[in-house]
């Protein structure tokens, strides 16, 4: 058997599967990609709506703090 040819054969298909597997891992990567591009404004749109709601309770909360303080500050009793 000629061992430079079966040498040669053997480095050929170690770079074929190394190289297809970077392929295929590319592949996946920009599929990945595209999906996540194709949602960001639903998702960018759901983080302002979380972001305003957890606004609107923090402002509340800061409000009736405040009342409280101001309440406790003018001696709390009528």
């Amino acid at each position: 058997m000629d061992r430079p040819g079966v040498a040669i054969l053997l480095v050929g298909v170690a770079f074929g599967l190394f190289a297809g597997t970077a392929y295929a891992v590319a592949r996946r990567a920009w599929v990945d990609y595209r999906k996540t591009r194709a949602t960001l404004p639903g998702l960018r749109k759901t983080a302002w709506t979380v972001t305003r709601i957890a606004t609107s309770r923090g402002g509340i909360v800061l409000l009736i703090c405040l009342a409280a303080v101001g309440w406790a500050a003018v001696g709390g009793q009528r």
